[in-house]
């Protein structure tokens, strides 16, 4: 196989999208990233001699085997979540923990915390359609900004320039915050999200 003739960058691309498009359709959320990590391991697998090789006798499809690696690693990315899960429900100190913050509702102000910056952030962002968009990526978990870049069709010039604009109004809310004396808890996971 002559592996300078394949197109790389548009089958990464294409791999991209399908497990991004594969993992949806399992119920597994994630980002881009995760897609592209899986898309990148598909093909490490392929050129990694420790694996088993393609054969294009039996596949003459490049991009078909590389996506027949994906549906296996989502199928094993599906399986180890399924066994964590099993896990953390055997385990009493899960129960113990749940009591506590059950008793405490300490999260529930934390989480309405987070939800007021995420809502003061979005008003201040709100006349800029960028920013707007770049923010919406983040809350859905695409904070790579090539990633970024390549969604929301601008250059990662473009990018780097709207994170900047971003984290002053990050920085903003979270002195506003600070300043209406919110809960020690609560202004330390609002800290954590506004870094973001």
């Amino acid at each position: 196989m002559d592996w300078d003739s394949v197109d790389w960058a548009d089958t990464f691309r294409r791999l991209v999208l399908f497990a991004f498009k594969r993992r949806q359709g399992r119920g597994i959320t994630g980002s881009l990233a995760d897609a592209e990590d899986i898309a990148a391991e598909a093909i490490r697998r392929l050129l990694d001699s420790e694996y088993a090789g393609w054969d294009p006798k039996l596949e003459p499809d490049l991009l078909r085997h590389l996506g027949s690696t994906v549906n296996g690693l989502i199928s094993n990315e599906t399986r180890s979540a399924r066994l964590k899960v099993e896990r953390s429900l055997s385990d009493p100190s899960v129960f113990r923990s749940a009591e506590r913050v059950t008793a405490s509702g300490d999260k529930m102000e934390e989480g309405d915390e987070c939800q007021r910056a995420l809502q003061l952030l979005e008003v201040r962002v709100a006349d800029d359609e960028l920013m707007k968009r770049l923010l919406s990526l983040e809350n859905g978990g695409v904070t790579k900004p090539a990633t970024q870049a390549m969604q929301l069709k601008v250059s990662v010039e473009v990018i780097y320039k709207a994170r900047r604009r971003l984290a002053r109004h990050r920085e903003a809310v979270r002195r506003e915050l600070e300043g209406q004396g919110s809960s020690a808890n609560g202004v330390s996971r609002v800290q954590n999200l506004l870094r973001s």
